[in-house]
């Protein structure tokens, strides 16, 4: 198996937070995916915590340095705007977000135009702030966030592939996307030789008992929404959750970099947030 990683984040009398992290080579020569767990104290009635996922663009030299690119600069830029402000709301949250992939997005492509071995190096992101009541997303690209929320599978984000603008437009069956062979062809992506018009922004209120999983293409072209539903709900512990989603994929056939953040949230009515 890929790496496995585990946390349980915990502030007393307010809510806990566990998470478990896996990724996995698949069958490709290097791990172009990153992921970004940073945790900061803000006013938001408690604690920000920010979780990201990043698939370099595949077959691209500096896919990987891409990816890493983009979730260093958010940590920055959520460290700076973030951490050392005594007063953060939504608002601060969500433009700190979108000016730290616009900026990534800039220093990556000029990065691209100094050394031709980089020339269009590109990645995705998918990034999320939990506080007490909201969360916070900034999307760019095909890597996915989902929200387990009463028995229901809910994606949070929208693909930019030519295949989801055909979806909208009614030429592809949603069903068989996942087969079609423009799926990878992005509309959108962090880097590359286009200037990134803007950056998806999604606030929404938080359930008290929800998990989210935040995954690259390369586990949901193996898993349908079904296995992802299923596996969401039978696994106790997110560790687990996030360890045997990328170990299925894998056992279907995924060749591309595959990983997963399953991050569980719970508030705690006992004043005891890490207890079961």
């Amino acid at each position: 198996m890929g790496e496995i990683k585990k946390n349980r984040i915990l502030k007393p009398d307010t809510f806990s937070i566990d998470y478990g992290v896996c990724t996995h080579i698949g069958q490709r020569d290097q791990n172009q995916d990153a992921v970004l767990i940073e945790s900061v104290p803000v006013s938001l009635n408690g604690n920000g915590y920010l979780f990201a996922v990043a698939d370099g663009m595949g077959g691209h030299t500096g896919g990987g340095l891409a990816s890493r690119m983009v979730c260093d600069c958010l940590n920055d830029n959520y460290r700076k705007k973030i951490l050392e402000k005594p007063e953060t709301g939504l608002t601060d949250i969500s433009r700190c977000l979108t000016e730290a992939i616009m900026r990534a997005d800039r220093y990556i492509r000029l990065q691209g135009l100094k050394d031709d071995k980089l020339a269009d190096m590109g990645t995705t992101i998918s990034c999320l702030v939990l506080s007490d009541t909201h969360l916070i997303i900034a999307h760019v690209g095909d890597s996915r966030i989902y929200c387990l929320r009463k028995g229901r599978l809910i994606r949070l984000t929208v693909d930019h592939t030519f295949v989801q603008d055909m979806i909208f437009e009614g030429e592809v069956d949603p069903a068989k996307a996942h087969l079609h062979p423009l799926r990878h062809m992005l509309t959108r992506a962090v880097g590359t030789g286009e200037p990134l018009p803007w950056v998806d922004l999604y606030i929404d209120s938080l359930d008290p008992a929800g998990r989210l999983l935040l995954c690259t293409d390369g586990l949901y072209n193996a898993l349908s929404d079904q296995h992802l539903l299923g596996r969401l709900s039978r696994e106790v512990t997110a560790t687990d959750a996030a360890a045997k989603l990328v170990k299925q994929a894998l056992q279907k056939g995924a060749r591309d970099n595959t990983t997963a953040i399953v991050v569980d949230f719970k508030h705690s009515a006992t004043g005891q947030p890490g207890e079961r």
